[in-house]
């Protein structure tokens, strides 16, 4: 970057603008101009001194709602529905709001590169500025660069989170004198930091070290900072012996908590691996007249063979994995959302229909009850809401298709099985309103009925050992004499034995 030109190109327009409205009788506003070069178009921003607009640890504000209460609604996630910014940098942005989207529309329709570059709070304006214009700008255009010098930093760690697990963190770089102090505690850094020394400097994204490595008493205004750049040896650039040893250990240490926090697409190609030994366990089972989550819950009660062990480890490393992925994508700013790729959409998918069977039958051997209110991990349920947003109509499924291979398209239906079980025993012993258990039990054969009429039920259900059979063993006794439905009828006939067979 150095060798660019490209900072020192950025410094000495901030320098020209400043230098031009100095010369106006009043500068109390955001001052704004575009430099068309030959390689790239420069949007700049100049703002009046911190010293004088107020005091550098400043107030924040707070944002949230809708895009009529707040310009960069489109940050906020499904973990995150708020975050703050510094008071001064967002009353600027503010007021200059309705006449940016002219030099937005003209940056967006740029053939060259676009930078963005301020100084000091015209930085922090920058920043705010780029945020709002990466939300228009399509994927498949080259991202703008905003270069600050100096400049306050802009959110809250609420801010920094989102905008760490966003794409455009790598959109921002803010260079900085060793010297400059940070704001208050609750403001917190995000993008590439170039800190520079007196002739030396050190490139550094992550935000614990930044706020480390900045601690000095400068006034950011008073830093020149092309003389800053001029002093800097490009020879140390990578000389480690800036930073305190503890420092760099601590960066290690973070860099690797994100490496595993970052990679985690890159490891659904291992995850399928254990995917295949529990789609084998299904199988396997079936051999032996008995579904694979009525073997897991034998294997509960008593350890059946090495190969139940080995699912049960299988089981939570997919959930470990899925569980990671979905938190990182829930932080996530909405517009991000597509992260989660069509391939990890249908994994997920697939993942939530085999694993979560087995979840269930642990939460009721465990004594759990009302799994569906009471004991479902989030991650489930947004892995379902997400691939039913994109997928709301999944394929046809006709009469004469094979339903052999089927997975339950309700992942939670056996925790209604198990839930329809303890009402059976309620009933058997007498305990609770008769009436109200009854209802809930005829709820659930219209359940069950709904799904078998649509082929959303795999023929596993009708297995002779399998928890469903022995629920409708003892369902039918109880309402032998008064209740007729088609779902009765189905099962006394035995007509579930042909369900699923390719004609």
């Amino acid at each position: 970057m150095l060798r660019s030109g490209l900072l020192h190109s950025s410094w000495n327009k901030i320098s020209e603008l400043r230098a031009s409205r100095a010369h106006q009788v009043q500068t109390p506003g955001l001052g704004i101009k575009l430099f068309q070069e030959t390689k790239y178009t420069v949007a700049v921003f100049v703002a009046p001194p911190i010293n004088i607009t107020c005091p550098l640890n400043s107030a924040s504000t707070l944002l949230s709602g809708t895009e009529e209460q707040n310009p960069f609604h489109f940050l906020c996630s499904e973990k995150i529905s708020s975050f703050s910014l510094h008071t001064p940098a967002f009353q600027l942005f503010d007021s200059a709001y309705k006449n940016l989207f002219g030099l937005k529309k003209e940056l967006l329709e740029s053939k060259k590169p676009v930078i963005i570059t301020g100084a000091a709070l015209g930085g922090s304006v920058a920043s705010l500025f780029t945020i709002w214009l990466l939300e228009t700008v399509e994927a498949k255009l080259k991202r703008p660069l905003c270069i600050t010098f100096g400049s306050p930093l802009i959110g809250d760690a609420k801010l920094q989170e989102i905008l760490e697990n966003s794409l455009r963190n790598s959109c921002f770089l803010h260079v900085a004198y060793a010297s400059q102090t940070p704001m208050k505690p609750n403001f917190k850094p995000f993008g590439t930091f170039l800190i520079c020394f007196d002739s030396e400097c050190l490139c550094i994204d992550d935000p614990e070290a930044v706020m480390e490595l900045l601690g000095g008493a400068s006034a950011v205004d008073q830093i020149d900072y092309g003389e800053v750049l001029d002093r800097l040896d490009q020879t140390v650039m990578e000389d480690s012996r800036l930073m305190i040893d503890d420092v760099i250990t601590r960066m290690e240490e973070r860099a690797e908590k994100k490496k595993v926090r970052f990679d985690q697409l890159k490891k659904l190609n291992d995850i399928k691996i254990s995917m295949i030994y529990i789609e084998w366990y299904k199988k396997k089972s079936k051999m032996s007249k008995i579904g694979y989550y009525d073997r897991f819950k034998t294997h509960l009660v008593s350890s059946a063979s090495p190969f139940d062990v080995d699912i049960e480890k299988r089981k939570i490393e997919v959930n470990d994995y899925w569980r990671s992925l979905v938190e990182e994508v829930e932080k996530k700013p909405q517009s991000e959302k597509s992260v989660l790729k069509t391939r990890s959409l249908f994994s997920g998918n697939n993942y939530r229909r085999m694993v979560e069977p087995l979840d269930i039958a642990e939460y009721y051997h465990n004594g759990g009850r009302e799994y569906r209110a009471s004991g479902r991990s989030r991650h489930y349920v947004m892995l379902e809401k997400w691939f039913r947003e994109a997928y709301p109509k999944e394929q046809h499924r006709g009469k004469g298709t094979d339903l052999s291979e089927l997975l339950t398209f309700d992942s939670c239906f056996w925790s209604e099985v198990e839930d329809a079980l303890i009402m059976i025993k309620s009933l058997n012993t007498q305990e609770g309103d008769r009436e109200a258990l009854l209802s809930k039990l005829v709820r659930f054969e219209e359940y069950v009925w709904e799904m078998i009429s649509k082929r959303e039920v795999s023929p596993e259900i009708f297995l002779e050992k399998s928890s469903f059979m022995k629920w409708w063993k003892e369902y039918k006794e109880i309402i032998k004499g008064f209740r007729s439905s088609d779902f009765t009828k189905f099962m006394k006939d035995r007509m579930y034995e042909r369900y699923g067979q390719a004609c």
